[in-house]
């Protein structure tokens, strides 16, 4: 989508002058946690947050602010979650899934499930799905979608969606983290993306969504886990059958957005590194990529660098897909928002005709013609960053 480096340069050093300044606040916010913790625990206070300081004192800040991630656990059981998810999502886009039965599909595995999707209107095959939710030896280690058949003229798509979420044991059912239900509405998205591509064009190996866009619909989607209606209908504690307590609700959102600016630079620094390795002037010996790191991560991130220490050892998305395009994440999450803010918040999370026009508007044309043109037709005008950072906190 981006069309140019010009262009992404210029996207990310006009995000990062927006966020600076409420990064540097967030930072400020955890220096102070740090430096009351080293006085409780009379230790020495070193006057700045290091690498390994930001994880723990960002977890103390959400437990400050009332969030118990063990106990709203328990209002997210596995089973619930994904039956709900599947309902919502059957809703907005107009689709209906039908679980076929164990033994009457191909599978790689006895716990693997396999939904036939319709659309409701016309009950019209659009395509399967498959499911392989639980880790076990020798299984991908991450959250991904795999798109197994493009749909054509003889048969709908067919995606695959592995988790490796926990298991239920004989006495106690699994048990989600609020990420966790965010990551699976997340990947749920992506399967709905696959499944309602529609067209010829979009039969063929050529029809791919632009980098820099093919994470937007998953992210703007994960808006929903946010939305009061929304968790009531995710949530029921696992003994009670409760829904999550308005308290615990309105903590979680409140914190949605806790250390976001801080969290955003470090984006824009592996984006930055992403560029630079992959432009037209990179780093030619490993000493020039230490130098790189060392130099951009305190630049950006406003943490130093620890010496000696390159995470470009485990940055995988430097040599797969998103190789000179991991900006595309932060790319998306602006899109994302402006989706979310323009339409949905705006006529209704749950709206029928706004998801229909977003079904039909965005995810039918797949991979084809201009992306830009899609967003403008569903906004009603050409994408924006305003919503982006409005939900940061970061314009009123």
């Amino acid at each position: 989508m981006s069309g140019s480096f010009q262009a992404v340069d210029e996207f990310l050093t006009n995000l990062q002058t927006k966020l600076e300044a409420a990064g540097r606040d967030d930072y400020e916010t955890l220096l102070q946690l740090k430096k009351d913790h080293c006085k409780d625990m009379s230790i020495d206070f070193d006057e700045k947050l290091n690498a390994w300081d930001t994880g723990y004192y960002g977890n103390e800040l959400l437990k400050s602010k009332g969030v118990d991630s063990e106990k709203i656990r328990e209002y997210f059981p596995l089973d619930h979650v994904v039956s709900t998810t599947m309902e919502i999502y059957q809703e907005l886009l107009g689709l209906t899934f039908t679980e076929l039965l164990q033994g009457t599909y191909w599978s790689w595995h006895k716990e693997v499930r396999c939904f036939h999707v319709k659309d409701t209107a016309s009950d019209n095959s659009i395509g399967h799905f498959y499911l392989d939710l639980h880790p076990r030896d020798g299984k991908y280690g991450h959250a991904a979608i795999f798109h197994l058949v493009k749909h054509n003229s003889t048969h709908g798509a067919v995606d695959c969606m592995l988790c490796n979420l926990p298991a239920s044991t004989e006495g106690k059912p699994s048990l989600l983290r609020h990420q966790n239900v965010v990551t699976f509405f997340h990947e749920f998205g992506h399967i709905m993306h696959g499944l309602c591509s529609e067209g010829i064009g979009n039969s063929t190996r050529l029809a791919k969504c632009p980098r820099d866009f093919v994470e937007a619909p998953s992210q703007m989607l994960e808006n929903w886990c946010w939305q009061k209606s929304i968790l009531e209908r995710l949530s029921k504690q696992y003994q009670t059958g409760e829904k999550l307590p308005d308290a615990m609700l309105n903590d979680m959102i409140q914190a949605k957005h806790v250390n976001v600016a801080f969290g955003s630079l470090r984006q824009i620094y592996l984006s930055r590194l992403d560029l630079e390795i992959h432009g037209p002037h990179p780093p030619k010996t490993a000493e020039e990529l230490q130098s790189l790191v060392d130099k951009l991560r305190p630049a950006i991130t406003l943490v130093e660098n620890p010496p000696g220490n390159n995470m470009l050892r485990t940055f995988g998305h430097l040599m797969n897909q998103y190789s000179a395009s991991y900006y595309g994440y932060m790319w998306a999450e602006v899109l994302s928002a402006d989706m979310f803010a323009t339409r949905f918040e705006k006529e209704g999370v749950m709206n029928p005709k706004v998801g229909m026009d977003y079904r039909k508007m965005v995810l039918a044309p797949g991979g084809t013609h201009n992306i830009t043109d899609h967003l403008t037709k569903f906004l009603g005008r050409p994408p924006s960053n305003e919503a982006f950072l409005k939900s940061r906190g970061i314009l009123k």
